[in-house]
């Protein structure tokens, strides 16, 4: 879910903002994932339902972020209505599976995969990096589930680095 989000890039530096501007985009990153055949290609409604579900899946990881976890994100459940899920009764237990393959399939597999991680708890260990010019999304493995960026010596320190700058500028002052 992480590199699904990730999809979105905020960094100035990046080399691809948004790999998510048309439908061969989506196509290439559920191929590279395995969540598309190599003769299945995305459609502007398959795009326009994964953009959903990704700014949906971005916003609830910013709500982790600041505790949040019983608000409603409008986009997740949007793209969730428009996604074919059904019952699978092949095992031990029923378990959600895609009605339909294709890209549709495919980020309907990803959404599976929501339901899965909120099963087990790792829900709400996704997040989005803090730092304004990072947001990038992360697995919280911390045991109290405090990490607020993407890497602590990246992210993490930069933010110290400038918090205890802006302090010695206020002590001088």
């Amino acid at each position: 879910m992480c590199d699904f989000a990730n999809t979105l890039d905020v960094d100035v530096d990046a080399l691809c903002a948004d790999s998510l501007v048309e439908p061969a985009g989506l196509s290439d990153w559920l191929r590279a994932h395995h969540l598309l055949g190599p003769d299945e290609q995305a459609g502007e409604d398959d795009l326009s339902i994964a953009r959903t579900f990704r700014t949906g899946l971005r916003t609830a990881m910013v709500r982790h972020n600041e505790g949040d976890h019983t608000s409603t994100v409008a986009e997740l459940d949007d793209a969730a209505g428009r996604l074919p899920l059904r019952v699978v009764f092949d095992g031990a237990r029923p378990r959600l599976a895609p009605a339909d393959g294709g890209a549709r399939g495919g980020v309907a597999r990803l959404l599976v995969a929501v339901a899965e991680a909120e099963s087990d708890d790792a829900w709400r260990r996704l997040k989005i990096c803090v730092a304004d010019d990072c947001q990038w999304a992360f697995y919280d493995a911390s045991k109290n589930r405090s990490r607020h960026w993407c890497s602590m010596g990246v992210c993490g320190n930069r933010q110290k680095t400038r918090t205890y700058r802006s302090r010695q500028r206020a002590n001088r002052g």
